[in-house]
């Protein structure tokens, strides 16, 4: 079997393409591609063009896209862009058509096309090197706020971890499935599993930051270490859980944008013993907190493109031997948890 693992952030789109009889005995040997993300090379052709945007496609991140379409709006081009498409921009469709886009239910000839995958590019990057691009098995680690109209996202974010948490405490089973029902408030998950399906592969989609950690996870099983924390510290958030036997004890999660090296110190140790609170996460803008008891950690495992920000308080991870797939690991093990595949290293 080949699984593709996909795990899309800010910044980039970190793969990994596992087959389980060439690769079983090291994940280090599997193809390997860290690409812009896919928000940052749509941003890219939006910035190049001279001319009104006719977008369609689906949901996907936002961030650059969105900056660069409102920079386009201020040198007089006008927006057009299908309902499909156009929570991209936000949820909340009102805020979008309220900023001068219209919104269609069809577009006739678009010059952008909105997606978080995009697998006719990943075919011909693998012809370049003489590899057929056949993935049995589809892993893709996003982040999706959610929405609830009239609720802060924060809230609606934070309570999906806090619902997870009350379900279970194993980070690994964190994962919709492709035959799962429609996602409710999480569109963006929802547009990723259609596409799944329209493409025909089996997949499922995950939260990046817990792929993260479930990568820091799978790391700490092979150093023998059973109790730490694990922190995510990213372009956008920082994630951070303390676990003990696999299970997760206690989760926050911040802006990084609004942490010092010493803040981040003082929410690490109440969660250690086990006195973080919801409300002092979430009064400081961050999103929130959630408690089940404290630890004893053996270590402090950091990971994430800002993890300079911790350093002289724990320790680099590496899982597959790679920092930035840290996610990618995650979600490989996730999928040997889900399916029952396990790979020897």
């Amino acid at each position: 079997m080949n699984i593709l693992c996909i795990d899309i952030g800010k910044g980039t789109q970190d793969i990994i393409y596992f087959n389980t009889e060439k690769n079983k005995n090291n994940i280090e040997n599997a193809i390997k591609l860290i690409l812009p993300s896919p928000t940052s090379i749509i941003a890219n052709k939006i910035k190049n063009t001279n001319e009104d945007l006719k977008i369609d496609g689906s949901i996907m991140g936002g961030g650059p896209v969105n900056r660069a379409i409102s920079e386009l709006q201020e040198q007089g081009y006008k927006i057009e862009i299908s309902k499909n498409a156009a929570p991209t921009i936000r949820d909340d469709l009102d805020v979008v058509r309220r900023r001068g886009i219209i919104i269609k239910d069809k577009i006739d000839n678009p010059n952008i096309i909105f997606g978080d995958l995009n697998f006719e590019m990943l075919e011909n990057i693998f012809k370049e090197f003489g590899e057929e691009f056949r993935p049995d098995f589809v892993c893709v680690g996003c982040q999706d706020h959610g929405f609830v109209k009239g609720q802060s996202d924060r809230i609606t974010r934070f309570n999906y971890f806090k619902e997870l948490l009350q379900i279970t405490d194993n980070p690994f089973e964190y994962i919709f499935k492709q035959e799962t029902e429609q996602l409710n408030q999480f569109s963006r998950f929802n547009s990723i599993i259609q596409y799944l399906k329209n493409s025909g592969h089996s997949g499922f989609v995950m939260d990046s930051k817990v792929a993260s950690i479930c990568g820091i996870l799978h790391y700490a099983k092979e150093n023998d270490i059973n109790e730490f924390v694990g922190l995510d510290i990213g372009n956008g958030h920082t994630l951070g859980v303390s676990i003990k036997d696999g299970k997760i004890k206690a989760l926050f999660e911040h802006h990084t944008r609004l942490l010092t090296p010493v803040k981040l110190n003082k929410i690490v140790n109440k969660m250690i013993n086990g006195t973080l609170t919801n409300e002092e996460i979430f009064n400081d803008r961050g999103h929130g907190a959630t408690v089940v008891g404290g630890i004893n950690p053996e270590k402090i495992l950091i990971s994430g493109p800002n993890r300079a920000l911790f350093k002289e308080y724990g320790e680099y991870v590496y899982p597959g031997g790679d920092v930035m797939i840290t996610g990618c690991v995650g979600l490989l093990n996730a999928y040997n948890y889900n399916y029952n595949y396990n790979y020897e290293k």
